[in-house]
């Protein structure tokens, strides 16, 4: 089929998933997987980066024919009926009948180390989704440099994961690191905690990738249940947000386990920085840099600082993307002397340890002084009825930014607005105290459990969808 035809699908989970990406990437293709932001008509589906005229597009995506039709686009829709008789774009071939007839010696296709394998795309927390190039040399790296060190994998480990392929946590971490080490891997195809706890238990998993809510789910479940909770699990890796050090503790004493938490972004094929329990556990802390990763913190002018200063997060490793899918002037902007510029405000200590303190953009001013919401977010995750937090800049009666927490309280608490806040007053400088605390029944999340802070903001608009009237675009979801 012509290169110039992209595949637009709902990765629902399937087992097909398994052999597909690895043998695509073994053909020396590219792959590119996302999950469309929504679904609803008349909504027009188009990827950032896509050149080509050509959509293919799932059953369960709906496309529209008169945007597409004026904009040139042709459309490859594949039947809504399913099952082996039911009709099929042309040109395709059935997973059966693909493993029924496949020979029994293979050779992979030679491409260039370099070659991009893999197009994800951002979650665009941060501004427009950008199509990140992750090669094979990335991937290689990735495996044999930090994961071969960091948490190395056994043939006889097995890997439950519920989090989405189409991220690069379970992709990097999971799907290729259980391919390139020959460990077992267990898919979960829609996430509930009572699932993903008996997953656990039936395939006596001994690694598992989760995000901390996932982390705060289980933990909860096995209160209730109090018996029957799995102790198979060696060791368990959080990523994607902070993990409550409460919450660490308490699973890992339950689970009888222990719990690394990792930083990395979809740039740097996933984790850059383990910070493990145990003796070398550093609370607060991302941890070291991962073998063959070097991390600095600069000022605004690309200049080093020194241990124990706050500023940018810069990373150069093998592991670090080429930059952004025909978007040279993004790829530009993170990508300066060999540098990847993340964005992530920090610093490190005197023994190597990096700490976040946020992101730029997150910084809440207030009377001239800055304002970490990370910080705020923290202490009320520490309030006995506060499950999690996240907290914003929004402007007050006078004008000036003041601090808001958004709140979801724990199964079955109750607490006051006033209550938190004098919480806040106990622990807090007066100027980083929230003036207003919203409670939520869950906060917005990306499909890779980041909080969305944008969509707690009054009046915001998910500036990845595409509106009726506007000018056919690029963007997408990953």
């Amino acid at each position: 089929m012509a290169t110039t035809w992209r595949l637009i699908y709902n990765p629902a989970g399937h087992i097909a998933d398994i052999p597909a990406v690895p043998a695509a990437l073994a053909a020396g293709r590219r792959v590119g997987r996302c999950l469309p932001r929504c679904f609803r008509p008349p909504d027009t589906l188009v990827i950032q980066g896509i050149r080509g005229k050509g959509i293919l597009a799932g059953a369960d995506v709906v496309v529209d024919a008169c945007e597409a039709e004026k904009h040139g686009i042709d459309i490859g829709a594949a039947p809504a009926t399913k099952g082996r008789r039911a009709p099929k774009p042309a040109g395709t071939l059935r997973f059966e009948d693909i493993t029924a007839s496949a020979p029994a010696a293979f050779g992979a296709a030679a491409c260039a180390p370099g070659d991009p394998a893999v197009i994800l795309y951002t979650s665009g927390t941060t501004g427009m989704p950008k199509g990140v190039m992750l090669s094979h040399a990335n991937f290689h790296a990735q495996c044999s440099l930090i994961v071969a060190q960091v948490f190395p994998l056994q043939q006889d480990d097995r890997l439950t994961v519920v989090l989405p392929l189409y991220h690069v946590y379970a992709l990097a971490n999971a799907l290729v690191a259980s391919v390139y080490f020959g460990a077992s891997l267990c898919l979960i195809p829609q996430y509930s905690p009572a699932l993903l706890l008996d997953a656990i238990a039936a395939s006596r998993a001994t690694i598992l990738f989760a995000i901390p809510s996932m982390y705060m789910h289980l933990l909860t479940l096995a209160r209730v249940r109090k018996t029957g909770i799995p102790q198979t699990l060696r060791l368990c890796v959080s990523g994607g947000a902070p993990l409550p050090r409460a919450v660490l503790s308490e699973f890992e004493k339950i689970f009888g386990t222990r719990i690394a938490e990792g930083y990395g972004l979809t740039e740097t094929t996933s984790a850059v920085c383990l910070n493990e329990s145990g003796e070398t556990f550093r609370p607060g802390s991302i941890g070291p840099a991962a073998p063959g990763v070097e991390i600095k913190i600069v000022d605004d002018d690309g200049c080093e600082l020194p241990d124990g200063h706050a500023g940018e997060i810069v990373i150069r490793s093998a592991v670090v993307s080429q930059g952004y899918w025909n978007n040279p002037q993004e790829t530009a902007a993170v990508m300066r002397d060999g540098w990847l510029h993340t964005g992530d405000i920090g610093c490190r200590d005197h023994d190597g340890y990096f700490f976040i303190t946020d992101r730029k953009k997150d910084l809440i001013i207030r009377g001239g002084f800055n304002i970490s919401p990370r910080e705020v977010e923290e202490l009320l995750a520490t309030h006995a009825a506060v499950q999690e937090a996240a907290v914003i800049g929004v402007m007050d009666k006078r004008g000036e930014e003041a601090v808001k927490a958004f709140v979801v309280l724990s199964p079955g608490a109750s607490v006051s607005e006033k209550t938190l806040i004098e919480y806040c007053s106990m622990n807090l400088a007066p100027y980083k105290i929230p003036k207003m605390i919203e409670f939520r029944d869950a906060l917005p999340r990306s499909a890779a459990g980041k909080v969305l802070k944008k969509e707690l903001r009054t009046g915001y608009v998910d500036i990845r969808l595409m509106q009726q009237g506007d000018t056919a675009q690029e963007g997408g979801n990953g």
